[in-house]
């Protein structure tokens, strides 16, 4: 990392933001690349009803809080604002270049020395040098994934992906079915049911859900962001003994205490409703693995009462074709809709990279791996923030942008490339010996994270018990952790 001054970030959304506050803190000249007109990433042009899917107090910069008296489960447009403010208040503003789309990334002589930045536009490319360039765009693109069927050229309906879903309006009084059973799925159903006149949802599979409060009184956060929990999960890549000790002997208990869980929110979701054809909501893969999956969500309070009363019509199976009327499922339903709404998220692209630097990132068809989800070996000075998915990204965000930071000062040392090389095959084993496949299952952290951000500070040669007072060893093990938790390193003042 010597010789680091001049560094280009390539997205404003959290990742973007937190990078740069942290990195210019440290007097290096940061540039942020926004290839939209404002600020926000996901948060600048969500769907309707879009918002912070974990409560306020777990979704906020650990060094920037949101501001008194904002809604619980922050609304997007809310969240934006925050953002917006965020940047004002620690003088990012300047540093940020609106509309500039990024069309090309190559090394500099060979990479160690920096990278080459292209910006297309109408006027011709842009080229800049930057000593290390930074990726915060997330796991996804803007490129909707939108699946296609037979008979799509003779539907007469509309078909819209969930992100053209703006308003209400494209809903208002048509029978609409939603296909999916994601977070935007379960949102755009819930709209629906205000203003369509019929709405169904078809998926594939179902997950289990994590409700806002579990049993209605206990906030999910007491469950499953804590260091128990994450010690009750299939243990981690480098677990303690403890932990080992609580899989080996303890075992029984920690199948009890997730088939447990399981029955709770089976029962209080209403998961054993039966739907068409005599199907129904439960699961198929275990909570403790289906939560590491794509389809973990938070979902809104009314999304499985809507099912169970029957103004949402719920079909387990797919589409196979479209008629002119709507569409034909595989199990033979026949569904006369006028308004088909693909909840099935976003296609990943990296297409300003070159295909030999894509292949040596790594093609497996679960998403390429890093060192600490963070760099790959090839690539010292190519950092990807934001590449690690946890219920709270905006720490793990912030704490990336921290150890980062800490690297480019030489306060701490990478490991050699073949030891960094032995770490992510290992990673890549451990992750693919128990959770479910996806297409970015190489970023999920979920529920492990709190080992996750150990593993960080103690790069950084900082204790990862952050909880303080007379009963900090019972809150380290059964109180969650918050932003708040990890202020101080944030913002720098730990040194």
């Amino acid at each position: 990392m010597k010789g680091v001054r001049r560094v280009g970030i390539i997205g404003t959304g959290i990742a973007g933001l937190a990078t740069a506050k942290t990195l210019s803190a440290e007097g290096l000249e940061c540039t942020l690349f926004e290839r939209g007109d404002r600020v926000g990433g996901v948060w600048a042009d969500g769907y309707s009803s879009f918002g912070v899917q974990a409560p306020k107090e777990l979704y906020e910069f650990p060094d920037w809080p949101l501001p008194e008296g904002a809604p619980n489960f922050t609304p997007g447009p809310v969240f934006q604002q925050y953002l917006e403010d965020y940047i004002d208040h620690f003088g990012l503003r300047s540093y940020i270049r609106f509309n500039a789309c990024v069309t090309g990334l190559e090394p500099r002589d060979g990479g160690d020395s920096g990278w080459i930045i292209t910006i297309g536009g109408d006027a011709g490319d842009d080229r800049e040098e930057f000593d290390l360039v930074v990726i915060a765009t997330g796991l996804y693109s803007d490129v909707p994934n939108k699946p296609t069927f037979p008979g799509k050229e003779g539907y007469q309906g509309a078909i819209l992906h969930s992100s053209e879903v703006r308003t209400r309006g494209p809903l208002i009084g048509r029978n609409v079915v939603v296909v999916g059973y994601g977070k935007s799925a379960a949102d755009i159903v819930a709209e629906a049911a205000k203003v369509a006149k019929n709405v169904h949802m078809v998926f594939r599979r179902t997950h289990w859900p994590v409700p806002r409060k579990v049993v209605g009184m206990l906030p999910f956060k007491w469950v499953g962001l804590s260091r128990m929990t994450s010690a009750f999960m299939p243990l981690y890549q480098r677990s303690t003994s403890m932990e080992r000790w609580l899989h080996g002997i303890g075992k029984p208990l920690v199948w009890i205490f997730w088939r447990f869980f399981e029955i709770v929110i089976r029962l209080q979701c209403r998961l054993g409703t039966e739907i068409s054809n005599g199907k129904n909501l439960i699961p198929t893969e275990p909570f403790e693995s289906d939560t590491n999956g794509e389809g973990t969500m938070v979902t809104p309070p009314e999304f499985f009462p809507l099912i169970a009363n029957g103004r949402v019509s719920a079909h387990r199976t797919e589409i196979v074709r479209y008629m002119p009327d709507g569409v034909v499922l595989k199990d033979g339903t026949r569904l006369a809709v006028d308004c088909v709404v693909l909840a099935t998220g976003w296609e990943s692209e990296f297409n300003y990279f070159s295909p030999d630097i894509r292949m040596r990132l790594g093609t497996d068809d679960d998403g390429f791996y890093l060192y600490r989800h963070l760099l790959h070996p090839d690539f010292p000075k190519l950092i990807f923030v934001g590449r690690a998915t946890a219920v709270s990204n905006i720490i793990t965000c912030s704490l990336q942008a921290r150890w980062l930071a800490e690297l480019i000062a030489e306060r701490f040392v990478l490991p050699e490339r073949a030891d960094m090389v032995q770490e992510i095959t290992e990673i890549k084993a451990w992750k693919r010996s128990w959770m479910p496949y996806s297409p970015a299952r190489s970023t999920r952290i979920f529920l492990h994270a709190q080992h996750y951000h150990d593993e960080l500070l103690k790069d950084l040669g900082i204790d990862p018990l952050r909880k303080r007072g007379p009963f900090a060893p019972l809150k380290e093990l059964f109180a969650p952790y918050e932003p708040g938790d990890y202020r101080s390193i944030v913002s720098g003042d730990f040194m």
